[in-house]
């Protein structure tokens, strides 16, 4: 790992000039939201003051709605034909979810090769969280505001300039005219990394969470903890490690495309036969809880939730995924049998 340094109007120019050889994805502000839009105008970047864009950074490589195949007579394969492009300022919590994503869709036999090239042709430029939302609890699910994992380059704000960490060879490529960063800037950078996660929520215990959730699965818990859900699917809409997609076939434009689902919907566990397994938002709850906190240890023995909070900042009847967390810790499951 190589450490930079560089003021922001130098990063401002440098950006500028990346446009001229790359596609660069950034956070626009469209007036609504912050959203990651190809940069068309490098002075609509929102380079500082935002904690996290609302949809996630996913969605360039995973869309909501992705044409798979065209059909004209024959099926043909939609391939992919970006350039190589750069993505700024994404925070390290979708990040990491990226890494976390690789597991679910680029199996070395059967690799989703939409997302393969989407990623393979990425270089990713994650900015550190110097002042982490209320909602934020990257670091109680193995995280921190200042992960490098799955990022080229990680920016750390300091005042009027940035260090930059520099973490693979794509990284190099794109800032070996920076400076190198001097001693004391990097124990500024230390210090202030120490102060910021030192507010953050302490690490879930993941394995007794985990056994905790598996006993709790026949019993009122989910009962209780879903009392107040719309199933309106906006905490897995919203979610960087989601990645339920349904596949359909558009005969009028006939295309064969993937959309993003959720297993928040009722129908989306519905079965050709007319049985559901999953019938009330007491099994989808239980679903998704249980896949962040138990499924993906079983499989990786790592959490899926990378704590961006998106969930809890946007669910519009406040149901907080650390409250369900932390019930489940501290509950006894016993004689809660149904």
């Amino acid at each position: 790992m190589q450490a930079k340094w560089i003021s922001k109007k130098e990063l401002k120019k440098l950006l500028t000039a990346w446009t001229k050889h790359y596609l660069v994805y950034a956070p626009i502000d469209n007036d609504h939201e912050l959203a990651f839009q190809m940069v068309k105008e490098p002075a609509r970047i929102v380079v500082d003051g935002y904690s996290n864009t609302r949809y996630p950074a996913k969605s360039l490589f995973l869309p909501q709605s992705e044409v798979l195949m065209k059909y004209d007579g024959i099926l043909h394969s939609v391939e992919n034909t970006e350039k190589e492009k750069i993505l700024f300022g994404i925070r390290p919590c979708d990040a990491h979810a990226m890494q976390l994503l690789e597991h679910a869709l680029v199996d070395v036999e059967n690799p989703d090769l939409y997302w393969k090239q989407k990623r393979e042709s990425a270089i990713v430029i994650s900015k550190a969280c110097i002042a982490p939302e209320e909602t934020c609890f990257c670091t109680a699910v193995g995280g921190s505001p200042f992960n490098t994992a799955d990022s080229d380059v990680l920016l750390v704000e300091m005042g009027e300039d940035y260090c930059v960490y520099v973490l693979t060879e794509k990284g190099i490529s794109l800032c070996k005219e920076l400076p190198d960063a001097e001693d004391t800037q990097l124990q500024a950078v230390k210090k202030l990394t120490k102060k910021v996660v030192g507010r953050m929520p302490v690490l879930l215990p993941k394995q007794e969470l985990h056994n905790a959730l598996m006993a709790s699965f026949e019993t009122e818990f989910w009962k209780d903890v879903s009392q107040s859900c719309l199933g309106c699917g906006v905490c897995t809409f919203l979610c960087p490690s989601c990645f339920c997609f349904d596949i359909v076939d558009e005969t009028v434009r006939k295309e064969r495309v993937r959309n993003w689902d959720t297993c928040m919907f009722r129908t989306y566990s519905l079965e050709a036969s007319g049985h559901n397994p999953r019938p009330t938002k007491v099994e989808r709850t239980r679903q998704r809880i249980m896949h962040k906190f138990a499924y993906w240890v079983d499989l990786i023995d790592e959490i899926g939730c990378t704590g961006c909070g998106r969930c809890v900042k946007y669910c519009p009847v406040n149901i907080d995924i650390r409250e369900i967390a932390e019930k489940a810790l501290h509950r006894e499951f016993e004689g809660m049998k149904k």
